[in-house]
């Protein structure tokens, strides 16, 4: 019997020395009926002549490669090969992330079971060039049950473990390119605020490569200063409860004002006047949490954030 088709978008960008690793990842699936869609954003390495070679070891499937003249970044990459899919679902893979073998024929069940339209798995965190397991990254148990408002305040849906219904799109539409950083939390409240089903697949079945310590420094930098650009174009979400959103927001803004403080004061000072524009009184609370977590009190369940 024919299984939905899954067509598995893996954007790339100076991706040959890893892409290998994830296509084998999808070859390995328990599930059968899977298509790769691969979209480079404009580098210009060996990853065309290892996705063609590849190509060659599957058979009938098919397997696409594209690539883009110009870099467009991450969001328009994915977007490229959404808009080629053949599939029923969609599965993100990036290009250094791995699945291990029962993730679509999981994540495909448990759509169909539930009825679902999104779903998703916690994911392991391993060491790059070492593959040493880190720690897991994924949604506690009071998450799922305060979902949405969870999510508004941490973005525990990695892209690599979603497996989405195509027919989202339809009236989602695509990722937002306009965002460089943060773009996956900015659809998931789209899919959300569109009124489609999450369901959460009680499994690690995504392994998550994360970079060296100096790398993961000045990123954690630019992922805060996305997140708080996402929570402020989200700002008067009307799945979030009022306070949730000025809370939160105002705690990011908060936390990026605070780490530019002394090397961008006029980025800190921007910051800082949207945290009141987006919530006065949010603002005031969360800035009294920031400083009781500066003499080391733990003022709520936001302190384990590097805000």
């Amino acid at each position: 019997m024919t299984k939905p088709l899954v067509s598995v978008i893996i954007p790339a960008y100076n991706a040959e020395d890893l892409i290998l690793e994830a296509l084998m990842s999808v070859k390995a699936q328990t599930y059968p009926d899977w298509e790769i869609i691969v979209v480079e954003d404009a580098s210009k390495d060996r990853t065309e002549q290892i996705v063609q070679e590849f190509a060659k070891t599957v058979g009938d499937r098919n397997v696409k490669y594209i690539r883009h003249q110009n870099n467009l970044g991450l969001s328009e990459t994915r977007n490229t090969g959404i808009k080629e899919a053949q599939g029923e679902y969609l599965a993100l893979l990036d290009h250094d992330d791995l699945w291990k073998v029962i993730h679509l024929e999981t994540a495909v069940s448990k759509l169909e079971s539930e009825s679902g339209d999104l779903a998703y798995c916690t994911v392991q965190m391993f060491e790059d060039y070492t593959n040493k397991l880190l720690s897991l990254w994924g949604p506690e148990q009071q998450d799922i049950e305060n979902f949405p408002a969870s999510l508004f305040a941490r973005n525990y849906i990695q892209p690599s473990a979603v497996v989405m219904r195509t027919a989202i799109t339809e009236k989602v539409g695509f990722f937002d390119p306009n965002l460089r950083k943060v773009e996956d939390l900015d659809y998931w409240l789209r899919v959300a605020v569109a009124g489609f089903q999450f369901v959460y697949v009680p499994a690690v079945n995504c392994l998550y490569r994360k970079k060296s310590k100096s790398a993961m420094t000045s990123n954690i930098s630019i992922i805060l200063e996305g997140h708080a650009l996402v929570l402020r174009k989200h700002r008067n979400l009307s799945i979030i409860p009022t306070a949730t959103r000025g809370y939160v927001a105002a705690r990011y803004h908060l936390g990026v004002a605070k780490r530019n403080f002394k090397i961008n004061p006029i980025k800190a000072a921007e910051f800082f006047i949207w945290a009141l524009r987006i919530s006065p009184k949010g603002t005031v609370e969360a800035l009294a949490a920031v400083i009781l977590e500066s003499f080391g009190v733990k003022s709520d369940k936001y302190s384990n954030l590097p805000l």
